[in-house]
């Protein structure tokens, strides 16, 4: 048996590779092209900044518990969740509001699907491939016509705009309870249309009287992010690049940057602060790697307050030092029970391994977990009015934060500024102990301030003897 199975097998070819004294098979040949061939195919998936729509990454390793934030409550969108059992009135539902969108701004249903049918091409092109091989071009353009009629008309409903023109279209027509669900669904990066399918609707609807624009999303985008009647501004501030999908427009609102112009007297402190404390020192790369960990608490016990900052976005995070007093300014956030199915999937888009950014959701998570680490860090945080409550407990929102960050890795550059500049003001014992000495014998800062008044020149000498003695060593 063993001598036909040889005879049957075909001879190795052995090739003779010049001027090297080795000898290479056709099988390590093979071998060593399918180096070539993964190089090849790793140089076509780098990372961009326009990732393909696709499936959370396994590499997230989410919890069983969380599973549920990743999975559409009342509306599936595009391919990935199109048929599932569980949603079997979600087709009719988006029928109803696309039907509904199509008769309120009144053009034809067929010019807006054959917008969506002659694009069709390049459409696909915004997906994973793999999720597409169930469907033809002709169900793709049918349910990326319905899918965006939907999500427009859900837009409409809510909106200010809509709201505003006294139209009688302003009906409810699904209840508002179900809306809300629906807005979350949005936001899932498993449910996501391109942002091109949008555009084509509304480009092709010329229908401008009834409020519907491009600036009608970045309007609905900016209402729901954390606390969004913080926002003051009477146009949205422009962000770089067009967006991918809803779930990529909400991240870019997010993370904006605004330029702060600083006053004489800003500038004046923090060079008086920096020559006093001599911050730039400890920034060495020893700090660059530090592992930094301090709890809201803590924080207080080392006399740092927590202050809303003047946005609800996440890179509005700040610290200041007067003196032996912090103030850590952080975006204030409302934890309900959408907070965590908006973070994570906003955490899982970062994730992609074909989506090149800076992972400042990411960040921003572990950041605040670093902050909480049980109820009195929620409590804390709450009397000092960056974190409202209404999810229930604050042990419950200590335990969702500390879930979330379990799996995740921050980028070190994102925040480190502050933590330099807090680790540098909680290293020092004099600053701790005259923290503590306010927390203990001041009942507000208006006694503090008393007290000040009535032994200023004692203070200041005893300040400059202490500093003299520190700076001697």
């Amino acid at each position: 048996m063993d001598n036909n199975n040889n005879n049957n097998k075909s001879p190795e070819l052995v090739i003779s590779v010049p001027h090297n004294n080795f000898n290479l098979s056709n099988i390590d040949l093979k071998r060593l092209d399918s180096l070539d061939k993964a190089f090849e195919g790793d140089r076509q998936h780098k990372p961009t900044t326009k990732p393909l729509i696709q499936r959370v990454p396994s590499t997230l390793g989410i919890p069983d518990d969380f599973t549920k934030y990743f999975k559409p409550r009342v509306i599936s969108i595009g391919p990935i969740h199109h048929g599932d059992p569980s949603l079997d009135d979600s087709e009719q539902l988006k029928l109803r509001l696309a039907a509904h969108f199509v008769r309120n701004i009144g053009v034809e249903e067929e010019m807006l699907y054959n917008a969506i049918k002659t694009e069709i091409g390049s459409l696909k092109e915004c997906y994973d491939q793999k999720l597409l091989e169930p469907y033809d071009d002709e169900k793709l353009a049918w349910m990326m016509f319905l899918d965006g009629c939907a999500i427009l008309q859900a837009i409409l409903q809510g909106s200010y705009c809509y709201d505003q023109s006294g139209s009688s279209s302003t009906k409810m027509i699904i209840k508002h309870d179900l809306l809300t669900f629906l807005y979350l669904d949005m936001f899932l990066l498993e449910n996501q249309l391109p942002y091109r399918v949008l555009e084509l609707l509304i480009t092709s609807s010329s229908s401008s009287k009834k409020g519907l624009s491009m600036k009608m999303i970045e309007w609905f985008v900016e209402e729901i992010v954390i606390f969004p009647a913080e926002i003051e501004q009477e146009t949205p501030l422009k962000q770089k690049g067009e967006p991918v999908h809803l779930l990529d427009h909400l991240r870019k609102r997010l993370i904006l940057k605004e330029e702060k112009k600083t006053t004489l007297l800003e500038k004046l402190g923090f060079m008086c602060q920096c020559h006093l404390f001599s911050i730039s020192k400890h920034r060495t790369k020893v700090d660059y790697h530090y592992p930094w960990y301090r709890k809201a608490q803590e924080l207080r016990n080392a006399g740092i307050w927590f202050q809303e900052s003047e946005t609800p976005r996440l890179t509005d995070v700040g610290f200041s030092r007067r003196l032996f007093m912090g103030k850590l300014w952080l975006p204030r956030i409302m934890v309900d029970d959408s907070t965590g199915t908006r973070f994570m999937n906003l955490i899982a888009y970062e994730m992609c391994p074909d989506f090149e950014n800076d992972f400042t959701v990411t960040s921003y998570i572990c950041f605040l977990d670093e902050l909480i680490d049980d109820a009195g860090d929620v409590k804390l945080l709450r009397n000092d009015g960056v974190l409202h409550n209404v999810l229930g407990s604050d042990e419950e929102v200590a335990k969702l934060f500390n879930t979330m960050s379990t799996v995740l890795v921050p980028s070190p550059e994102i925040y480190l500024d502050v933590k330099l500049q807090i680790e540098d003001h909680c290293r020092r014992k004099w600053i701790r102990h005259a923290a503590q000495a306010y927390l203990t014998y001041f009942s507000s800062p208006w006694t503090f301030i008393a007290f000040m008044g009535a032994n200023a020149a004692l203070l200041m000498s005893a300040i400059q003897t202490y500093y003299a003695i520190i700076s001697a060593k």
